[in-house]
């Protein structure tokens, strides 16, 4: 695990500036400072454009001033894949632009709020438990910062081009699957926040440091793929009017009230209101699941309810909108990892 402590130098000696801040726990941590020369290396390594005041970039004596003080964590989860930690005080507003690039990342912010969007697009305002998942393949990002302010976040940056394939990164290709064309944001759990603050707290332990971030990035992970029963709402910065949201939100409703129906693109398509084309555009849009996908998880879940209950593989399969009990085996296989009749027993 690597701890960024950054050191600058005053009158040809090196110091290193300290400053008490609190950590979530309440417990007092010694901080680090940074300078325009650092943010400039920061970028570099993680791809970003650091867009400092121009009096600080144009003035090479003010290079070594101090624009931020906190803390860096980097903890290597494999090749190509890293999990950062940073706890950052700024003292001077900026704004960061993505540079395209094969690379993903999984954020939750832990303190602070900031401003995120697409280049030339307007900005969503995010806050504590937010989790943010960023593509960098298509267009660039740009992250707004405000001075004077305290700003935590949990980060795994997947870059594609240093990835090597073995099992472990395996695991990490029905995310990229599913990760957004540019970004999307959605609100995590309180609970989950606090867990992950408690878990960083442990992390200051060096001898545990290094499992505890290991493990931080695979739960960060694993969020960022909601179970696709869920449902959940992402809110991806694409136009959808209100009456959008409205339609879609019932229909997902419908869905789960009704899932044995036959439902087809056709039937919901009259039903919303909505083309073909768009309503299959809009559902994915709203909910990062395609309008089919959502319809089988609910078929699913519907059937192992009555396979508890007791009922037989062959009545479920009919009665959850399967037509043929092979399919339902295999699909049921393949989302619970046992089929209907081991469930069944």
């Amino acid at each position: 695990m690597k701890k960024y402590q950054i050191s600058y130098e005053i009158c040809h000696k090196t110091q290193v500036f300290c400053c008490k801040t609190v950590n979530y726990s309440g417990a007092e941590s010694m901080t680090r400072a940074f300078t325009y020369e650092d943010f400039v290396q920061y970028g570099e390594q993680y791809g970003f454009t650091h867009c400092l005041p121009d009096a600080i970039v144009q003035d090479p004596t003010r290079h070594q001033e101090t624009l931020a003080y906190g803390q860096v964590y980097e903890q290597s989860l494999c090749k190509g894949v890293t999990v950062l930690h940073s706890d950052m005080h700024f003292l001077v507003p900026y704004h960061a632009q993505s540079r395209v690039q094969q690379a993903y990342s999984f954020a939750m912010l832990l303190n602070g709020q900031l401003r995120i969007g697409r280049e030339r697009s307007p900005l969503q305002t995010v806050g504590p438990a937010c989790g943010i998942n960023t593509s960098y393949r298509n267009e660039r990002m740009q992250t707004h910062y405000l001075p004077g302010t305290r700003l935590a976040a949990l980060d795994v940056v997947i870059d594609q081009t240093e990835i090597e394939q073995n099992d472990y990164t395996e695991r990490l290709l029905p995310i990229l699957e599913v990760a957004p064309a540019t970004f999307a944001v959605g609100q995590q759990d309180d609970a989950f926040l606090e867990s992950v603050r408690s878990q960083l707290q442990l992390a200051q332990d060096d001898s545990v440091g290094s499992l505890i971030y290991e493990a931080l990035g695979l739960q960060l992970l694993a969020r960022v793929r909601a179970a696709p029963g869920d449902c959940v709402e992402w809110q991806t910065g694409d136009s959808l009017s209100r009456l959008d949201h409205e339609r879609l939100s019932a229909l997902r409703e419908h869905i789960h009230r009704h899932p044995w129906q036959p439902h087809t693109i056709q039937s919901m398509s009259q039903l919303t209101g909505m083309g073909e084309s768009a309503l299959r555009k809009k559902f994915q849009m709203k909910f990062r699941l395609s309008i089919m996908a959502c319809v089988k998880e609910y078929r699913l879940q519907l059937a192992q309810r009555y396979l508890e209950q007791g009922e037989s593989v062959e009545k479920v399969a009919l009665l959850a909108g399967y037509r043929h009990g092979s399919n339902f085996s295999t699909a049921f296989k393949k989302r619970f990892g046992v089929s209907p009749r081991q469930h069944r027993h």
